[in-house]
């Protein structure tokens, strides 16, 4: 860890604790079969957003870092619109396939200056046992391809804007930190503590911009049907990047 640099701790009951208090509208009691449920990651800093799915306001004055409640959605492509202080920031086609769970998170791109921008990723809630958590890390930060640290080594690899990458951890404490790809200077974010749940998908969101220090990360915890087994089945290495060692099935729990 770097000297003179502020450690945070990240509990995930606080992002969920975050999530509970943006409330959906119009969420209907029951939906049909093959319909999609979808979740809004709010990684615009200092936005506050009114968010509309094909027109029909499902969310209001969602603030930056969290997530909203589940929202049951017909699958397909659905226009998500994005409001704030009564201007449209974000007017974008999406898609969600048929019983998904997905996050759909709104964040800035590579280029600080450019027009934000939503990207969709899916749950995988495949079984994980008590002991381990389901980690996805996803890129939504204002910087260059980037590496994730975790206790001072090299977990995630070259991640670039928009991308994720997912494997099967031991329930722990990590410490977790952005910098720049091959590099350990300057850091992007961190050191934090990040602490996952186990039994559950602990999705982790890089969001913000260095230059304006507002660099954060939001995590949403979904549940997933335990497993009585140790060893978790599959490591899915997600969609850029590369995550270290991904061969190994269980990743050990890193020395403090």
């Amino acid at each position: 860890m770097q000297r003179g640099m502020v450690r945070r701790t990240l509990g995930v009951g606080v992002a969920m604790a975050l999530a509970l208090g943006v409330t959906a509208l119009g969420v209907p009691a029951s939906s049909a079969a093959g319909d999609a449920t979808m979740y809004v990651v709010q990684g615009l800093p200092g936005k506050t957003v009114t968010v509309a799915v094909d027109g029909k306001t499902v969310i209001r004055d969602q603030k930056s870092g969290t997530v909203s409640d589940p929202l049951r959605v017909a699958s397909g492509k659905r226009r998500v619109t994005l409001t704030s202080a009564g201007k449209v920031i974000i007017d974008q086609m999406v898609s969600v396939g048929a019983d998904w769970s997905a996050d759909v998170v709104a964040h800035l791109p590579a280029d600080p200056d450019g027009k934000p921008l939503l990207t969709t990723y899916k749950n995988d809630l495949s079984s994980v046992p008590k002991d381990k958590a389901s980690l996805t890390v996803a890129h939504t930060a204002a910087v260059p391809p980037a590496d994730v640290t975790v206790n001072n080594k090299v977990l995630f690899a070259d991640i670039g804007n928009g991308e994720s990458l997912h494997l099967v951890v031991p329930v722990a404490t990590y410490d977790v930190a952005i910098v720049p790809t091959g590099k350990s200077k300057p850091v992007f974010f961190g050191p934090v503590d990040l602490t996952v749940q186990g039994g559950a998908l602990n999705a982790v969101y890089a969001i913000g911009n260095p230059a304006s220090k507002t660099m954060n990360v939001v995590v949403h915890v979904v549940a997933t049907s335990a497993s009585g087994s140790s060893r978790p089945k599959h490591v899915n290495t997600g969609t850029g990047g590369q995550a270290v060692g991904a061969k190994v099935i269980e990743l050990p729990a890193l020395p403090r």
